[in-house]
């Protein structure tokens, strides 16, 4: 990818960063499964919208009972599955992320970037199939991390954001492929 891409994606990505470090400033710091403020944030900044109560409150409660114990997306999926009989491949992925930022997360723009393709939601073998597809993620954030395009795009990042020393380099790799949509 350009390097202006990169530069203008890390432009655009900048109010979300802002975002993002509130978030984590506080995530320790309150019980996020009774903390109105921190959820009514976390939900505006990855757009969590319209779930019923009961899917809010099982999120939540799993956010708050795994801090602390350096969660893998296959637990989270395997966890929010039980507790609300949903596939959620997304979100379980977000929770993992905030409680350990070195993780990636699944969004369908990063996804389409660096070239993966989530399970169809109608397969029965989804479940599975998710976390083989989040392995090949992580290996690529690996792989990507430590290539002369990573590395540039780490450069970039830092050189733009005064903050950067806040976000693990797989986070500043997803906000840019966040942005780069087309």
């Amino acid at each position: 990818m350009v390097c202006t891409d990169v530069a203008s994606a890390i432009t655009k990505a900048r109010p979300g960063i802002q975002k993002y470090l509130a978030l984590m400033d506080q995530v320790d710091k309150v019980n996020v499964s009774t903390d109105a403020v921190f959820q009514r944030a976390y939900n505006g900044f990855y757009r969590v919208q319209r779930r019923q109560p009961s899917w809010y409150y099982a999120y939540y409660e799993l956010m708050e009972e795994l801090k602390g114990s350096n969660p893998t997306f296959g637990d989270a999926l395997d966890r929010f599955y039980e507790a609300t009989q949903r596939y959620e491949p997304s979100f379980s992925s977000k929770l993992v992320a905030t409680l350990s930022p070195d993780r990636p997360v699944w969004d369908s723009h990063v996804l389409r970037n660096i070239k993966q393709k989530p399970p169809a939601y109608s397969s029965r073998t989804k479940i599975n199939d998710a976390k083989q597809c989040y392995t090949r993620m992580e290996n690529w954030y690996q792989t990507f991390l430590t290539s002369t395009e990573g590395v540039n795009w780490i450069k970039q990042f830092n050189d733009q954001v005064p903050e950067h020393d806040k976000l693990t380099d797989v986070k500043k790799v997803d906000f840019i492929l966040w942005q780069m949509r087309g």
